[in-house]
């Protein structure tokens, strides 16, 4: 299962769980509804290999990170 979808379900049954005790005025639950479609939207909207996630911002950055440090113990200059 796909982690997004994985997200909108733990949230959806939030929400879900939350209706029972909680007031119907609206207050309580917008914040849940705009994530469960913001996610949804951005779910719909992704192509795979052309976002730019967390894990691959990390891995360029370790990655930029190490060949500086790997450069300068050799005595190179960067």
């Amino acid at each position: 299962m796909n982690l997004a979808q994985q997200r909108i379900d733990e949230l959806t049954a939030m929400h879900n769980r939350l209706t029972v005790i909680q007031p119907e005025d609206g207050t309580w639950d917008w914040f849940l509804k705009k994530e469960i479609t913001d996610m949804q939207q951005n779910r719909n909207a992704r192509r795979p290999g052309r976002t730019l996630t967390l894990r691959t911002r990390l891995k360029s950055l370790v990655l930029h990170i190490l060949s500086t440090s790997m450069a300068e113990s050799k005595g190179e200059r960067v």
